[in-house]
């Protein structure tokens, strides 16, 4: 991941899918922390009820997840809310 989607495409936004057979969230946060370091991230496929009224239900595993990533900023995929991202990664509409 380091090397090929950090330094060789230098990847600044990445959609993270936190299904069942998408690994662990430490494996996760590592991943996005320490290998990629996007700027932002997208938390996507939770397969559990990650929000309620359109916010971040506290006790989820995305809001787990959201705790342990120390980089990039964590987005919340919502259904029908449509994000626009600038060429650093950062969001500029929808967030």
């Amino acid at each position: 991941m380091q090397t090929i989607v950090r330094d060789y495409h230098k990847a600044n936004l990445a959609v993270l899918n936190l299904g069942s057979s998408a690994g662990d969230i430490n494996a996760s946060a590592h991943a996005m922390n320490q290998l990629v370091r996007p700027a932002s991230v997208i938390l996507t496929h939770a397969n559990e009820a990650v929000t309620e009224g359109g916010k971040l239900r506290s006790g989820s595993r995305t809001a787990t997840i959201i705790k342990m990533l120390k980089g990039p900023t964590p987005h919340l995929a919502i259904s029908g809310r449509t994000m626009e991202f600038d060429g650093k990664g950062r969001c500029v509409a929808g967030c």
